[in-house]
């Protein structure tokens, strides 16, 4: 039964027209019909053999989308719209759409494979920075017109296009040598974000479509400042890791003050202990002289002119200067005898 009322609508719609429609794996086409009989009749779309279709009953709510899979009819004052998405190679083929009893067009919708215009892209963005999106577009294309569409649930909402260079925040440039679309979005907001696709279009008098493809999703963040790490403590770092200079003023310096120290005592105790055993030993020498000359009658010392005074006097060359030591004796005038010795001992700086 629904083939024969299909049947019918072919036998009582007119002449048929036929024009090309272009679109792309992954992408979508929509199509504009208008027609100057366009009326309140029920409106189809279907692909022949006849077997796949998607209609809008006349008492639908007008202004409204019919949806059916991948397919979707518009009613408009002005036309009809279809909507074809995610095309693959599958699709392509003849479809017909039209008004019962009153108008029909014929289409021929071509599925082409081209590396500019497949699979997917993603940008991302900052919150108030400006991002660029770029896709390329077949040399066919060179001359028509150029947009940017935004996906919205099961609609596409048009941005702009190459018309209006300029709209906003949005703006759009169409780079014919390299075949390149570019549209800039500056200082980009949360909602900007989403899924968005090139598009081109093609106008002629009844129909006219737009080929959508190459689908960019654009991913905007906020902008994150590198955590700042807290300050150590005063003294933390030279605690754990002291530096050079840390060495040379709390170790180096005491440490040459206590090799001085150590060195002055050394030196005290040799000259103490070296002055002790000369005075020792000389006398030791004067006691033993004594006692000889004291025997002897032709003693050198008595023999001497009374209040004579007998010196023996030497210089020790030391670190840091000289120490002079002597041993004085004295005769008595009238008995001749030797007194004890006398011993001096004198050091004398080399700095002084």
């Amino acid at each position: 039964m629904k083939l024969f009322l299909i049947f019918m609508l072919y036998l009582n719609s007119g002449p048929v027209g036929c024009f090309d429609v272009i679109g792309y794996p992954g992408g979508n086409v929509i199509i504009y019909f208008s027609h100057n009989k366009y009326g309140e009749f029920d409106k189809y779309f279907c692909r022949k053999p006849l077997n796949e279709c998607a209609f809008i009953k006349s008492n639908q709510e007008r202004n409204a989308w019919s949806h059916k899979d991948r397919l979707s009819l518009y009613d408009s004052p002005g036309g009809l719209i279809v909507i074809y998405r995610n095309l693959s190679l599958q699709d392509a083929g003849s479809y017909q759409c039209g008004e019962t009893g009153v108008w029909n067009q014929t289409v021929n919708l071509k599925v082409n494979t081209d590396p500019c215009c497949s699979g997917s892209n993603t940008v991302s963005g900052y919150l108030g920075e400006t991002v660029t999106i770029s896709c390329s577009y077949p040399e066919e294309f060179e001359r028509n017109i150029k947009m940017f569409y935004k996906v919205d649930g099961q609609d596409f909402t048009e941005v702009m296009r190459t018309i209006k260079s300029q709209s906003g925040r949005f703006s759009i440039s169409d780079d014919g040598s390299s075949k390149v679309l570019s549209v800039r979005i500056r200082d980009v907001r949360e909602d900007d974000g989403g899924v968005y696709f090139c598009g081109v279009g093609s106008v002629e008098e009844s129909i006219s479509y737009n080929s959508l493809y190459r689908e960019t999703v654009l991913q905007v963040t906020a902008k994150t400042s590198p955590k700042s790490k807290a300050a150590p403590p005063a003294g933390w770092g030279s605690t754990l890791k002291p530096t050079a200079e840390t060495y040379r003023t709390t170790s180096a310096a005491p440490t040459t003050v206590k090799s001085g120290e150590h060195f002055s005592s050394s030196v005290i105790i040799i000259i103490l202990c070296v002055c002790v055993a000369l005075l020792l030993m000389g006398g030791s020498a004067l006691i033993f002289y004594k006692r000889r000359c004291t025997k002897t009658q032709d003693s050198t010392f008595i023999n001497n002119q009374s209040g004579s005074v007998y010196t023996f006097s030497r210089v020790l060359g030391t670190l840091g200067g000289e120490l002079h030591y002597a041993l004085k004796v004295t005769r008595h005038s009238q008995t001749g005898e030797l007194g004890w010795p006398r011993f001096s001992l004198d050091f004398r700086s080399l700095n002084a």
